[in-house]
C-alpha cells in the first residue's frame, strides 16, 4: 500500500522565544495511506486544526517532517502543495451561487471551460441532497437546513473539484 501522507515526529510550538511558549503538538507521528478515508477526532484544543494547518502550509513546523508521497513538503509554500483544506465553518461566498462557489477553484487554476462544464454535471449529482433545486441560488437565499446541506456538498465538491493529490 502506498503512503500518501506521512507525519514524522512533528512538533509545533507557538511563541517559542517568549516566556510562555505553547506546545500545540508534541512529536506527532501518523501515516495515511493513498485512497484511505482518515478522520482526526479529539477534544477541543488537542491540535487537530494545528496539524491540518501544518499539512496545508498555513503554519510552520517547529520540528519533524511532513511527507506527501515520499516528498518532504513542510518547506513548500501553501500554494505549491497539492493538498486542499476546507475548514468547518461555512466558507461560501455569499455573492455567488453554489455552482459558482464550486467552480471557484477550477477557475483559479485556469482550467478550460469544457472541463469546468464536464465537472459541473458531476458536481450537480454530488449536490443533489435535499436542496438540489438550490444549485443556482446564492447561499443567503436558502433556509438553514438547505444551507447546511448545500454547504456540505459545496465543501466536498469545491475541495475535490480541483483534483488535489491529498484532501
Amino acid at each position: 500500500m502506498t503512503t500518501a501522507i506521512d507525519i514524522r515526529g512533528v512538533t509545533k510550538i507557538y511563541n517559542p522565544g517568549s516566556n510562555q511558549p505553547v506546545k500545540a503538538l508534541d512529536y506527532v507521528s501518523l501515516t495515511i495511506n493513498d485512497n484511505e478515508f482518515f478522520t482526526l477526532l479529539g477534544p477541543s484544543g488537542c491540535g487537530k486544526t494545528t496539524l491540518l494547518r501544518l499539512i496545508a502550509g498555513f503554519e510552520q513546523v517547529s520540528g519533524g517532517e511532513i511527507m506527501l508521497f515520499d516528498e518532504e513538503i513542510e518547506n513548500l509554500e501553501p500554494n505549491r502543495r497539492p493538498v486542499n483544506t476546507v475548514f468547518q465553518h461555512y466558507a461560501l461566498f455569499p455573492h455567488m451561487t453554489v455552482a459558482d462557489n464550486v467552480a471557484f477553484g477550477l477557475e483559479r487554476l485556469k482550467k478550460p471551460k469544457a472541463e469546468t462544464s464536464e465537472r459541473d454535471c458531476a458536481l450537480r449529482v454530488a449536490a443533489s441532497a435535499p436542496c438540489s433545486g438550490c444549485w443556482e441560488c446564492g447561499p443567503s437565499s436558502r433556509g438553514a437546513s438547505c444551507r447546511t446541506s448545500t454547504c456540505g456538498a459545496d465543501r466536498s465538491c469545491r475541495c475535490l473539484s480541483v483534483t488535489p493529490t491529498a484532501t
